[in-house]
């Protein structure tokens, strides 16, 4: 928290000097009228220095109003800056132009009071933003995985504290309930002050009405103000907290949660995906909950990751900012083939209640099942091992097949193994492995073919080494199904790089 604010404000110092030489250049003030000036904008610079909670014992019911009246000073300056770069970059391109501005008293004062009052109403614009009650942002996914549609509100980044007023958080209480969710999943950051001080406060989370329960996760600022302390107020309240385990949501859903990639080091707490969805069978659904947006490339074991964190930016410019520390900064993002991840852009904010071309909302996730989903049909000829679902890379096939992963890539063996079935005449499209990959046929008959080669026919018992980055398809023979087993090898360096179907010329 302290670090939080200590570099923000040096930040905020920095923004205000440079306003102090831009907007006092033509004034043409004098030394001592130049040193209390300069002493106010390194004031207004380091504002989150100067509304500490102690001032609560000082200016009593006040307090509030005293810390948003100087975020309010403090974001205009930010905003400020931003507008001047603009205004002061634009105007030096127009110097060049046959309309140029020679006027310096367009220059040094009447563009000063427009880039001002751009400032100021851009500044109220982000306090009312920043305490409205937020929207409800809807979020459609499609999976065949899905059995059952299921509603998840996701709520994150509320950052409780005691200045905030009550009737916001019972507000997004009421609005959350109004969309009947089956499960509310509260993405960490949700409390950001002594529990014992916002104990009514936290009290109110306890309206949240869902179905299927209310789940919740650790962020950086459940660390920082006390681990142990936030994660018992929540679980007071009748919560399930998620930290490297799962829950079911019926429909084949399963969510996880582990500890914020953030903090969690620092305070000796480990993430354990696999422990995470230790419950959550193959096939499954499986829903991950980090607080801060990762993407853990060969260990990402989960379909969708819903995170919060980055607040979008909260208030531009600072979008630029947390941009550059965050691979995932707001919206629905493909991670991989198979992945998803949603960032939220949280119902709250740390600091100034404020917005800026960052809105807040409250997340409605809807999981819908694949509409038109094919039957699974029984092979017709033995698979040894289980025949699995319906293959969710069906995009990449031609005609139906089936997947049953047998071993998921871990860094012991440093590869996956998978049972994959095809119908007659179903094939993968021409595709290609960084790190190679082994068949191994069980059963029926097939077909193998590199690029630039013949085909050739695979019958139960054959082996197929397929060399790195060669571009290769197989299935099933025309007539008959087929199965065999895929070792993807070389798993820390293999990526599968999908092309163009294969033709039927080509298939023959």
């Amino acid at each position: 928290m302290v670090t939080c604010a200590v570099m923000t404000s040096l930040m905020g110092c920095m923004v205000t000097t440079y306003l102090f030489f831009r907007y006092t250049m033509c004034m043409g003030l004098g030394i001592t009228a130049k040193t209390i000036l300069f002493g106010i904008f390194v004031l207004m610079g380091c504002i989150p220095l100067l509304i500490p909670y102690k001032l609560e014992n000082i200016l009593g019911a006040f307090y509030p109003i005293y810390r948003y009246a100087m975020y309010f000073i403090f974001i205009a300056c930010i905003i400020l800056f931003a507008v001047t770069l603009v205004s002061d970059a634009f105007l030096f391109l127009l110097s060049y132009t046959k309309i140029a501005l020679k006027s310096k008293f367009f220059w040094c004062f009447g563009m000063n009071y427009v880039n001002i009052a751009i400032a100021l109403l851009c500044a109220a614009y982000a306090l009312y933003e920043g305490t409205k009650i937020p929207d409800i942002k809807e979020v459609k996914i499609v999976s065949a995985k899905v059995s059952q549609e299921q509603t998840i509100a996701l709520l994150s980044d509320i950052h409780l504290h005691r200045a905030i007023f009550p009737h916001k958080i019972k507000e997004i209480v009421e609005k959350t309930n109004s969309a009947e969710p089956d499960a509310v999943i509260l993405a960490g950051d949700i409390i950001d002050d002594d529990v014992d001080k916002i104990a009514d406060m936290t009290s109110l989370l306890k309206g949240l009405k869902a179905k299927k329960g209310i789940y919740f996760v650790t962020g950086n600022h459940e660390f920082y103000t006390g681990y142990h302390e936030t994660v018992k107020a929540l679980k007071n309240l009748g919560f399930t907290f998620l930290e490297n385990n799962s829950e079911t949501l019926g429909g084949n859903v399963y969510v996880a949660g582990i500890p914020d990639l953030f903090s969690s080091k620092g305070y000796g707490t480990d993430i354990d995906l696999n422990q995470a969805f230790s419950s959550a069978p193959e096939g499954s659904y499986r829903l991950l909950v980090p607080h801060t947006p990762a993407d853990f490339g060969k260990d990402n074991i989960f379909d969708l990751e819903v995170s919060g964190h980055t607040h979008g930016g909260q208030i531009f410019p600072f979008h630029l900012l947390a941009k550059l520390r965050n691979k995932y900064l707001a919206g629905l993002y493909t991670m991989d083939e198979e992945t998803n991840i949603y960032v939220s852009r949280g119902a709250g904010q740390w600091g100034p209640q404020m917005r800026f071309l960052a809105p807040s909302e409250i997340t409605l996730i809807k999981l819908k099942p694949q509409q038109g989903k094919k039957q699974v049909k029984k092979a017709q000829i033995d698979t040894i091992f289980n025949q699995g679902e319906i293959n969710p890379y069906g995009k990449f096939f031609t005609g139906q097949t089936y997947l049953q992963r047998l071993s998921a890539y871990d860094d012991v063996w440093h590869s996956s193994v998978a049972n994959v079935t095809f119908e007659p005449g179903a094939r993968t499209n021409w595709h290609r492995h960084s790190g190679g990959q082994i068949l191994l046929v069980l059963g029926g008959e097939g077909r193998y073919q590199e690029r630039g080669k013949e085909i050739r026919i695979l019958k139960k018992g054959d082996v197929v080494r397929i060399p790195v980055d060669v571009d290769h398809w197989h299935g099933a023979a025309p007539n008959s199904w087929f199965t065999h087993i895929s070792i993807e090898t070389n798993g820390e360096n293999n990526k599968t790089d999908w092309l163009e179907p294969v033709t039927d010329e080509e298939y023959k």
